[in-house]
């Protein structure tokens, strides 16, 4: 008596699957790899951060994309930022951004840019309240 049956169950891996699967892992490391290579060099403390006498020069930017220096109530467009930046801020002073969650990336890469410019350090913070 013979009971095997006539139909054998093959059991293979199917490499079309895989072969998209890598396909897909090499284009999103090819994608990180260049945005990481375009990005802004940020210097960042080695061991810890000392304490500062420098003078900071807080900017807030709210969801409306209006500046707001040093807590003061009063808005500042972004035609005005530069000069009112170049104004308060001394050779030793250091600029400390704040951005709103609903503010737009142009705003702050607004300020970064002057900064960048007139050769100020700067630092990026969360929503101040």
């Amino acid at each position: 008596m013979d009971f095997r049956s006539g139909n054998k169950i093959k059991i293979e891996g199917g490499m079309s699957s895989m072969t998209d699967l890598v396909f897909l892992l090499l284009i999103f490391f090819i994608v990180i790899s260049t945005m990481i290579t375009a990005g802004i060099n940020i210097d960042v403390p080695k061991n810890g951060g000392k304490s500062s006498n420098k003078k900071i020069l807080s900017i807030n930017i709210n969801d409306k994309n209006e500046y707001f220096i040093n807590k003061k109530k009063t808005a500042i467009t972004s035609e005005d930022i530069e000069a009112v930046i170049l104004k308060n801020i001394g050779n030793d002073s250091i600029i400390s951004l704040y951005g709103s969650e609903e503010s737009s990336w142009e705003a702050t890469v607004y300020v970064i840019d002057i900064a960048k410019q007139n050769n100020f350090k700067i630092s990026l913070n969360g929503n101040r309240k």
